[in-house]
């Protein structure tokens, strides 16, 4: 722990006014790359505010020194998991996140935890925490927190299937949690070490996502790197330690295939990238969230999308026909060339706005 964070840790001194800073709140995402970065919204602007702001998540813990107006933790062990209630004065959390990993009933939990969540969040889990906060930390420093206190619910305030998760986010902030100038800033401060598209040819593509099906095939991927070469471009590709033993050996013998040891490692690169292109996947917003612009590749053809990359720069392409009827159809209608064309639209907008 350093000298700062000491410092904070201590109680105010008798008698001095109760502030913002002197309440302590965690918040605890899903497991995912993309819900942690949501939920680093929601972190952000609540330290913003003035609340004092720990985030766990076991891929943004790597970045306290992009991340200066939170503290960050991994994931605690999972005996570890129920003491967060009693170590800060209120625990914000997803739905699907460790906590609800905890043996107990739904009601017992949404007593001692705030949850909110990035789908329908059920009534066992809504509970308004103020009556409990008044009683465990006093009335004043309760009221500083009323609104965090009583968000339970979901993040999507807005009802429209169309915006982002990003936009969602930052009006759950305004509406729910009373920021009137929330914003959709991550928080990252960029080490100067590092230059945004320092080097702008080359291309990271990222074959895979959590879910097969939503992976546009592998051979087709090796396609469109071919293709992005011969135009002049470097297409790189991007697996995790998991993935590369399944994945590198169809695109490593003509790509190259860096190495991250974490998700920071991950983004110094991206930032450093010109461009993105992927599944529907954590990748994809993490390069979004740095100002990297993304084309994700996406298996629907009509609906909203609302986990569509949202900062920056970005374009989404869809299969020309959609057969949702007929597993895997989806594949053949995305060709390559449609791709391309995409990919082609997204380098005319960036070279535009630049």
């Amino acid at each position: 722990m350093t000298i700062r964070e000491k410092e904070a840790a201590l109680p105010a001194s008798e008698g001095a006014p109760i502030s913002l800073l002197d309440c302590h709140i965690a918040v605890v995402p899903s497991l995912g790359l993309g819900d942690s970065l949501i939920y680093l919204i929601i972190a952000n602007n609540l330290a913003r505010a003035g609340y004092r702001v720990t985030m766990l998540s076991n891929h943004l813990a790597h970045f306290s020194d992009w991340l200066p107006g939170i503290s960050l933790l991994p994931f605690p062990e999972p005996e570890h998991t129920h003491a967060l209630c009693d170590t800060y004065d209120l625990v914000l959390s997803d739905c699907g996140s460790i906590i609800t990993n905890i043996r107990q009933d739904p009601l017992s939990l949404a007593q001692r935890f705030v949850f909110v969540g990035t789908l329908r969040v059920k009534s066992d889990y809504i509970h308004d925490h103020i009556g409990r906060l008044r009683q465990r930390i006093g009335v004043g420093k309760a009221e500083h927190m009323r609104n965090v206190a009583s968000c339970a619910g979901s993040i999507r305030v807005i009802d429209d299937a169309s915006i982002t998760m990003v936009e969602q986010a930052v009006a759950f902030c305004r509406t729910k949690l009373a920021i009137p100038n929330a914003s959709a800033e991550p928080g990252f401060i960029i080490p100067q070490t590092f230059v945004a598209r320092r080097h702008p040819r080359r291309v990271m593509l990222h074959p895979t996502s959590y879910n097969p099906k939503k992976n546009w095939p592998a051979e087709k991927y090796l396609c469109l790197a071919r293709r992005l070469k011969q135009q002049g471009l470097d297409p790189q590709f991007v697996l995790s330690p998991k993935e590369r033993a399944e994945w590198a050996p169809r695109f490593e013998a003509e790509f190259a295939i860096p190495h991250f040891a974490n998700a920071r490692e991950l983004a110094a690169y991206l930032y450093e990238s010109g461009y993105v292109i992927g599944n529907d996947s954590g990748v994809g917003h993490l390069a979004s969230a740095l100002g990297v612009p993304v084309l994700t590749i996406y298996r629907k053809r009509r609906d909203g999308f609302c986990w569509r990359p949202g900062w920056g720069l970005n374009e989404v392409v869809r299969p020309s026909i959609s057969m949702g009827a007929i597993k895997r159809a989806w594949m053949v209608f995305l060709s390559v060339s449609r791709v391309e064309r995409a990919f082609k639209r997204l380098v005319v907008r960036n070279e535009v706005i630049a």
